[in-house]
């Protein structure tokens, strides 16, 4: 069964004020004992004082057992008894003659071996032993009478007191805790109310400067993500939808229409190349969609290792070159051969493919795609250039979009994902892409990642 927190909190509090009042109690207790005992212990001394001095006067003209008994006589008053034994542990003085115990014949013993010692001579009555001229033993008790009922007052005020503070504090606790919680409890209404479908709802913050205000913030900072997370994920249903459903469309009008009634082979051959080009469209499009889910999902496992950025753009380079033909277009490298980047050797080879197919598709026929690379301090910087007609200034904030099409949007895939993704594995790797300028002259990206230390350029 689940306890409330409120009642836990309170349960808590009472529990923990218990414990200290009865540590404080225990404290008191025995501190008060202590006083009434040293209190009663001072008042036997001075009793057995007070008997010495006028044993001491009366010896003086009397024997010493008709002086012992003078100064019995004289100092006797008072609450307790003043007892007065031989060496043989004999009583020589004092009120109605009994056995003493075996505690107080010892105490005897030592009281003529020159000791004082304070005990306890019955229940509830303490006494002093202590030498008398050597010759005697004096017993001085004195009851307990008011060390038990001091004790006990305390003893009553405690059982008293005590509970009703427990009972005031849990009272109390269980109304603060409710007002503390309140701010949670809103919290949660608010946060039962948001659904998927609407993530526009945020927490009240009751207070900024405390926990409660702390907790509210997060949660609206994850509801923000959230919703972000949510929109970016239905724009990129609906953006996916709307770019499978041109080739989805094509592939089966072409179908149709071959199958609609006899052709000869030529008219076949095209309708097979017609499906092939849209097939390919739709596997790289397919191919994007689900490497930026998975970028988006954080499911993508980076193989970073000392990479020599020669070679990924000499290779890059080579398969981009076969496309670039068939467009009338060259491309030109230049590279440092000891430039060393730690990256996913892959992800690093496509980064750079959808750059090239990009400036290649959109340069004019005879044009040039020239790709350099550099150390900038301790960064490796990619450049990519083309002579195309360029970006409009309109669609220049909205390239690395996904899905964005502009006029002729420059992407790698033509569905809007090719600079997403280049965008994503620099990002990524640490690193960054940005266009540096576009105009009727062509377009330069750049592609900024951390180079890797010269002692792993070397090992490289």
């Amino acid at each position: 069964m689940s306890i409330p927190l409120r009642i836990r909190l309170t349960a808590w509090n009472v529990f923990l004020l218990a414990v200290m009042l009865a540590v404080f109690a225990s404290g008191v207790y025995e501190f008060l004992e202590r006083q009434e005992r040293s209190r009663v212990d001072r008042v036997l001394r001075e009793r057995a004082m007070a008997f010495a001095r006028v044993y001491a006067s009366e010896s003086v003209e009397e024997p010493q057992q008709t002086a012992v008994r003078e100064a019995v006589r004289n100092t006797g008053a008072g609450e307790g008894e003043i007892i007065v034994y031989g060496p043989r542990s004999n009583q020589i003085a004092g009120p109605h003659a009994r056995p003493p115990s075996p505690l107080v014949l010892e105490a005897i013993a030592d009281a003529f071996r020159g000791h004082t010692r304070i005990i306890r001579f019955s229940p509830g009555v303490r006494a002093i032993v202590t030498p008398v001229d050597k010759e005697f033993a004096l017993v001085v008790t004195q009851p307990e009478t008011r060390e038990r009922e001091v004790l006990g007052r305390v003893r009553v005020a405690f059982a008293l007191a005590i509970p009703a503070a427990l009972l005031i504090a849990a009272v109390g606790g269980y109304f603060v805790a409710g007002r503390s919680l309140a701010p949670v409890g809103r919290i949660a209404e608010t946060a039962s109310h948001i659904e998927a479908e609407d993530l526009s709802a945020r927490i009240a913050v009751p207070n900024a400067g405390d926990e409660l205000g702390r907790l509210a913030e997060v949660l609206n900072a994850l509801l923000d993500r959230l919703e972000r997370s949510f929109a970016q994920q239905r724009q990129l249903i609906a953006d996916t939808s709307h770019e499978l459903r041109t080739p989805v469309a094509v592939i089966r009008s072409e179908a149709e229409l071959a199958l609609s009634r006899e052709r000869d082979a030529n008219d076949y051959r095209k309708a097979l190349e017609i499906v092939q080009s849209e097939s390919a469209h739709l596997t790289h499009l397919i191919e994007g969609v689900l490497m930026l889910a998975r970028a988006d999902a954080r499911q993508i496992a980076l193989s970073r290792r000392p990479l020599p950025l020669a070679e990924v753009i000499e290779e890059s380079v080579r398969t981009a070159r076969t496309l670039a033909r068939a467009h009338g277009v060259e491309i030109r490298s230049r590279t440092g051969h000891d430039l060393i980047v730690n990256g996913d050797a892959e992800l690093v080879r496509r980064m750079l493919l959808n750059l090239i197919d990009n400036a290649v598709k959109f340069s004019h026929d005879g044009g040039i795609v020239s790709l350099d690379a550099y150390r900038a301090g301790t960064n490796a910087v990619i450049t990519v250039s083309d002579h195309g007609r360029g970006i409009s200034p309109a669609d220049q904030p909205h390239i690395f979009d996904r899905f964005f099409r502009g006029d002729r949007a420059r992407t790698g895939d033509g569905a809007g994902l090719g600079l997403s993704m280049v965008k994503w594995i620099a990002e990524a790797h640490g690193g960054s892409v940005r266009l540096v300028q576009s105009s009727a002259s062509g377009s330069v990206f750049e592609v900024v990642l951390p180079a890797a230390a010269p002692d792993a350029a070397r090992a490289s």
